[in-house]
């Protein structure tokens, strides 16, 4: 071929290339102007073809490993690009079905400069004349290397899809991507929960798939948590599955200034089936109260045993599991029950328990009647009664004519016999407590002794007709105490599991701890 040739055929291609310019930025700008992405204004144009790149991004099958990335930020310098190449019987060609972006380093830092948590990760390719996009919220986490996918029907490990599809693309045709990350400026609507979660150890895998009192439980302390609904099966999954008592289905608010009031709990109740179908699809909305603390999320899943009766996870203070015995008994009866030995009336209460004795056991977890430390605790024990009364494990028989100290009186309870709250006879007129408050909610000291939380109603506890040695905790809903007598009143009681010394849960289902969401 001559020079001549070869100056025509430039300026042909040339040309070819200022032709194609304007309809590539005219469709990239309506792209982008959609999507609310910026990637024009760090993406640079590479050839006739109109691949454009941060950086010099080749993608290479999955068995080399990405190479040859530029980062776009100093949080991604070591992310690796792949694509993942199949033969598709229908097109009779090969293609790439899946493209991965991995060992993206999730540690969050709010200038972006040594990690890339909640920052947007954005992903761009032209095929016949358009582009392919997918993007990423990035949860914030100790992962250094989380892998990011776009194509892919499944997953396992701690692995995040994109929220769009992969249409399949020739595998000669697709050399280069663009990849940008930047930070995310807004609230994030369509939160990834269910991969925070996965990010933070939280599993379904263990759980019986042929039990139907499953319970999944998450916990916000601001904002909302709604259910996507509008996706394959979803909607008819939600409607097959319960919702604990103290729970809702969908769109789970708090409500209050960062949740001081009460958090947002969304939960279900089911099958481990369903709650794998929805689970993908809870997504996050901030909300104008999430303005002076991060939102946190605590997620858990426990097999609740009794549909009657379910077992409840107290993830909010202590950790510990409870049981609302909706059976009505006396305090002795509800007593003996748990303990399997007579509350011995009207004289001193047992002062052991034969360790055999388990009558209620959970997970390897030894039961006793239910005691209250802190008022996180006696809040969430308010909720699992549904507003009704119940019995708790306190009693203050026993003690002198002219004094009463209520302790917990399970032998099996870690804080058995110690004293939460003690008051004192006055002169014919009833009995006073040692402190003006009825509702005390902190530890408190008297006479070198420190008493525990405790929460009476107005005028309580007053020992009314010289007979009231028993603790219930009132209907209502508000959680206040009540003494009462022991052999007269039959109530539901409370049961109570963890904080045994040396007892390990077994096969208790997953739970996180608390997760901070930097949106």
């Amino acid at each position: 071929m001559g020079i001549s040739s070869l100056k025509d055929k430039s300026l042909k291609t040339l040309k070819r290339v200022l032709t194609l310019l304007p309809l590539f930025f005219k469709k990239s700008r309506k792209l982008l102007r959609k999507r609310d992405l910026v990637i024009i204004a760090f993406f640079t144009l590479l050839g006739i073809g109109g691949v454009f790149a941060a950086g010099a991004i080749t993608l290479t099958q999955g068995d080399t490993q990405g190479a040859g990335y530029t980062a776009v930020t100093s949080c991604d310098e070591a992310v690796s690009i792949n694509k993942n190449v199949t033969f598709d019987l229908t097109l009779q060609r090969y293609v790439v079905s899946t493209i991965s972006i991995s060992n993206v380093n999730q540690s969050y830092d709010v200038n972006g400069r040594n990690g890339c948590g909640n920052m947007i990760m954005e992903l761009a390719f032209p095929v016949d004349g358009s582009i392919t996009y997918a993007s990423w919220t990035i949860p914030s986490s100790t992962i250094t290397n989380g892998v990011f996918t776009f194509g892919a029907n499944n997953s396992t490990g701690i692995t995040y899809r994109a929220y769009t599809t992969l249409t399949p693309v020739d595998a000669q045709s697709l050399a280069s991507v663009a990849l940008n990350l930047r930070p995310s400026t807004r609230a994030v609507t369509n939160g990834p929960v269910y991969d925070l979660l996965k990010d933070n150890g939280f599993t379904t895998v263990g759980q019986s798939g042929s039990s139907n009192t499953l319970t999944f439980a998450l916990s916000l302390s601001c904002g909302t948590l709604t259910v996507d609904t509008t996706q394959p099966g979803v909607s008819a999954a939600l409607a097959a599955l319960d919702a604990p008592t103290g729970y809702v289905k969908n769109n789970a608010t708090s409500t209050g200034g960062n949740g001081a009031t009460s958090a947002a709990y969304l939960g279900f109740r089911g099958s481990i089936s369903n709650i794998n179908t929805v689970l993908p699809w809870i997504s996050y909305s901030w909300i104008s109260d999430c303005t002076t603390t991060t939102p946190t999320f605590q997620g858990a899943i426990w097999d609740a045993q009794d549909a009657t009766n379910p077992i409840a996870w107290n993830f909010t203070d202590n950790g510990h599991y409870y049981q609302y015995v909706n059976t009505n008994n006396t305090w002795d009866g509800a007593y003996q029950a748990i303990t399997g030995q007579s509350a011995n009336y009207p004289n001193a209460m047992p002062a052991t328990r034969a360790s055999a004795t388990c009558n209620y056991s959970v997970f390897n977890l030894c039961g006793y009647f239910a005691t209250v430390q802190t008022g996180p605790e006696n809040a969430f024990i308010t909720t699992k009664t549904g507003g009704s009364a119940a019995w708790l494990g306190g009693n203050d028989r026993g003690t002198e004519v002219s004094s009463k100290a209520f302790r917990w009186a399970d032998p099996k309870a870690p804080e058995f016999n110690k004293i939460f709250s003690t008051y004192t006879k006055s002169g014919g007129s009833g009995w006073l407590k040692p402190s003006s408050s009825y509702k005390i909610s902190s530890p408190y000291t008297l006479n070198g002794t420190t008493y525990e939380y405790e929460n009476w109603n107005n005028g309580e506890p007053n020992n009314y007709g010289a007979g009231e040695t028993a603790l219930q905790i009132l209907a209502g809903g508000e959680g206040y105490w009540n003494d009462l007598p022991e052999n007269s009143s039959s109530l539901p009681y409370l049961v109570e599991y963890g904080g045994i010394s040396g007892e390990t849960a077994i096969a208790a289902g997953s739970r996180t701890s608390a997760i901070s969401w930097h949106y």
